[in-house]
C-alpha cells in the first residue's frame, strides 16, 4: 500500500527515464534513414530460376546467356529501349522487360493467373528485390552478390 502511493505521489517520467527514451527513438531513427538511404543498392543483372535450376542470367549491358537445356523456350526480342525475354514451358509462359538504361527487369506479362501477381511485384533495381511466379515456379533475383535462394527467415 505504501508502494502504491509513493507512485502516485511521483511524476510520470523522471528526468532519467525521458534521455532514455529520447535517445531510443534517435536510434529507430537513424537506423530507419540508414535503410532508407543505402537501401540494397544496384544489382548487377538478374538470374531466373525454374523449379531450383538457373534457366536465365542477364547481366546489365553485357546481355543474356541462355541454359543449354532452355535455348529452345527461351526467346529474346527488342522493342524500342526494351529487351523482352520470354520464358515458355509446358504449363505458359512469362515476359520480362529488361531496361538497360535504367538497370531493371520487370515481369512484363504472363499467363500464370487472371491476377498475374507477379506482374504487379516492384521491378528488381527499382526497389524490388525478387520476382516470384509461383504457377510456373519462376524466380527472378538480382546478381548483387547476395544469395536469396536459401532464405535464413521464413
Amino acid at each position: 500500500m505504501k508502494y502504491a502511493r509513493l507512485v502516485r505521489s511521483g511524476k510520470c517520467f523522471r528526468f532519467g527515464d525521458l534521455i532514455l527514451y529520447g535517445a531510443i527513438l534517435l536510434l529507430t531513427a537513424a537506423l530507419f534513414l540508414s535503410a532508407a538511404l543505402l537501401g540494397g543498392g544496384t544489382a548487377e543483372g538478374f538470374c531466373v530460376e525454374r523449379e531450383g535450376a538457373r534457366i536465365y542470367t542477364y547481366r546489365f549491358g553485357e546481355g543474356g546467356e541462355v541454359a543449354p537445356a532452355w535455348r529452345e523456350r527461351i526467346g529474346e526480342a527488342r522493342e524500342g529501349a526494351l529487351l523482352i525475354v520470354r520464358i515458355e514451358a509446358e504449363d505458359g509462359w512469362n515476359e520480362l522487360a529488361v531496361d538497360d538504361a535504367a538497370k531493371t527487369a520487370r515481369m512484363r506479362d504472363a499467363d500464370c493467373s487472371r491476377r498475374k501477381d507477379c506482374c504487379a511485384m516492384q521491378p528488381l533495381g527499382g526497389g524490388g528485390n525478387v520476382i516470384v511466379c509461383i504457377p510456373h515456379g519462376i524466380r527472378v533475383m538480382p546478381l548483387s552478390g547476395e544469395d536469396l535462394s536459401h532464405p535464413s527467415v521464413g
